[in-house]
């Protein structure tokens, strides 16, 4: 059964721009809830005695784990009920779930006649942000090494199902909007990105 509001769902690579985007959803009246802080916590809990338990690939073992004994849309079924939870406080525009990348989640938002995005920007341009606004779990790379961890996401893994594990070419090519992000004026990428935004309808 479909849900009965609208649910928007972000995709993209390391770096594009997810979480600017989702925080002008969140701006607009949206309830946001992180895919990726979700794994995070996970993995901090699951990789406690690494000396980077966040790491990308810690994070992709993680994610990769609690689809497979969890479900293979649990993260989707989380985010869903930290929304219904948070609609006891306050009302809201619809649902952003951000961070996407397994196929089981592209294709409940889109099932539900929601939108997903994804934003381009190119490897180069990615790899500057990152090296330039280090997060907690990032650490220096060399650009060959940025995208070695990156790969994991996008090449599947034999020994789970498909659908429940990281699979960003799926992702991609089940988006229904594209928003481009490789120009280094932010201003520029975050009024597109609100135009967007106020262009989202349920479908």
């Amino acid at each position: 059964m479909a849900e009965d509001f609208l649910i928007v769902g972000i995709a993209g690579k390391i770096r594009s721009g997810k979480d600017t985007l989702a925080e002008i959803f969140i701006q607009n009246g949206y309830f946001g809830v992180s895919v990726g802080d979700i794994v995070r916590e996970r993995s901090r809990e699951l990789h406690s005695d690494d000396t980077n338990p966040i790491s990308t690939e810690n994070m992709t073992k993680t994610s990769n784990y609690l689809r497979a004994k969890l479900g293979s849309d649990f993260l989707f079924k989380e985010a869903i009920a930290r929304y219904k939870y948070s609609l006891k406080f306050k009302s809201y525009n619809g649902l952003v779930i951000y961070s996407i990348r397994a196929p089981i989640e592209a294709d409940r938002i889109v099932e539900n006649h929601g939108q997903l995005i994804w934003i381009e920007a190119n490897d180069e341009i990615r790899y500057k942000r990152a090296m330039e606004n280090l997060r907690t779990g990032d650490s220096v790379n060399s650009f060959e090494k940025f995208k070695l961890a990156e790969s994991k996401q996008f090449t599947p893994d034999p020994n789970m199902p498909d659908e429940s594990q990281m699979n960003l070419d799926y992702v991609k090519n089940k988006a229904t909007k594209l928003l481009t992000n490789n120009d280094s004026n932010m201003n520029k990428f975050k009024a597109e990105a609100l135009e967007l935004v106020k262009s989202i309808k349920l479908n």
